[in-house]
């Protein structure tokens, strides 16, 4: 087998999502992202290195809170899959995975993503070892691009289990079967998605998260230059990459938040929400901006609505919509500490598909 650098690979790769390159390595940490290449052999190899995110836990006998180290998950997918055909647990600093074998040469067109959310454990690749060549990608007409800003809905937090008091597993968390990745594929169009459990649109005295949206959403990768202790952040380049619809699913948590501030809370949220759609805006001059809430709570939603429309109202901009995701059903399992269970992320993904199949159809 042979061995290719990050370096002799770059011009084969196609990054997925927010990648960040650093040194010899390329981390891909958001979720669903990672690199989409084309190979004929045999086997494949992905060199990767991760880097432990921390979370909580009970213990088993006092069922105190105690913490514990989570590494990343990814997966593997096949010629434009719907399912992945390897998903992996990445529980070491330097691992060594297989992304394709066969008995016989083949061509595949192979996506390497990160299942699993920013900061609960990060995920670069290093290189690659194959039997085989890694060939160019094909030459086709760009798909539509679609962006998911979110918290731990969006993220898939504990998705893929049906115990509802159980707390953050990283095996539990299937970004591939969230919504918005399914609203993508749904589509036809390329996700990008920027969440993080427990994270609010601005920040809030008194919150737990250390980040807002409105601190991370210009940067690459915030979360993990900030944990490597780089002084200077790469920013995020807008201009490259020009998104066609921006879906903004944030306030589950603002509810919570904003009560810490008591009386002017909710003036803190509307200001700061219409200050991150004025934002958007700015950073996506051509998309059509989605403002949605749910499945889990709507407390906010009347709020979001309110601002919108006035935002309509005195920029013009027609191009801001408001959206409730349909609420979680009595009739669907419920996944981790109370989220939305894949079942319900299906709901959610094909009300979305259609809400923008629609504004697609009324494009002139």
């Amino acid at each position: 087998m042979q061995y290719h650098s990050l370096a002799e690979l770059a011009p084969l790769l196609r990054p997925l999502g927010r990648t960040l390159p650093l040194g010899d390595t390329l981390y891909f940490d958001w979720t669903c992202s990672g690199v989409e290449l084309c190979f004929r052999g045999t086997t494949l190899l992905a060199e990767l290195t991760a880097i432990p995110g921390a979370e909580q836990d009970r213990h088993p006998m006092t069922g105190a809170l105690v913490e514990r180290p989570t590494w990343p998950w990814c997966a593997v997918i096949l010629d434009g899959g719907d399912q992945p055909s390897r998903v992996i647990p990445v529980e070491e600093a330097a691992h060594t995975c297989m992304l394709f074998h066969s008995e016989t040469p083949e061509t595949h067109r192979i996506r390497l993503i990160k299942r699993t959310e920013n900061a609960k454990g990060y995920l670069g690749l290093k290189g690659l070892w194959a039997d085989g060549t890694v060939l160019p990608l094909p030459e086709e007409a760009p798909r539509k691009q679609i962006v998911f800003i979110g918290d731990s809905i969006t993220c898939g937090f504990g998705n893929s289990t049906e115990e509802r008091d159980r707390l953050f597993f990283s095996a539990d968390e299937d970004g591939w079967m969230s919504h918005g990745a399914i609203t993508a594929r749904l589509l036809g169009m390329e996700p990008t998605i920027v969440s993080s459990s427990g994270i609010a649109v601005t920040p809030y005295a008194g919150w737990p998260h250390p980040y807002a949206m409105d601190q991370l959403y210009d940067y690459a990768d915030r979360m993990l230059e900030d944990h490597l202790g780089r002084t200077e952040l790469t920013p995020w380049d807008f201009a490259a990459h020009p998104a066609d619809y921006v879906v903004l699913n944030l306030g589950t948590n603002d509810v919570n938040a904003l009560e810490l501030e008591g009386e002017g809370g909710p003036a803190h949220h509307a200001r700061a929400y219409r200050d991150f759609v004025a934002h958007l805006r700015a950073v996506h001059p051509d998309a059509q901006i989605i403002c949605a809430l749910g499945s889990m709570d709507y407390y906010l939603y009347p709020d979001i609505v309110r601002v919108v429309e006035e935002y309509r109202r005195d920029t013009g901009d027609q191009a801001v919509h408001c959206f409730r995701y349909p609420k979680m059903s009595i009739v669907d399992p419920i996944g981790a500490c109370g989220h939305p269970h894949v079942n319900t992320h299906r709901k959610m993904a094909r009300a979305m598909a259609d809400f923008i199949a629609a504004l697609e159809a009324a494009r002139p």
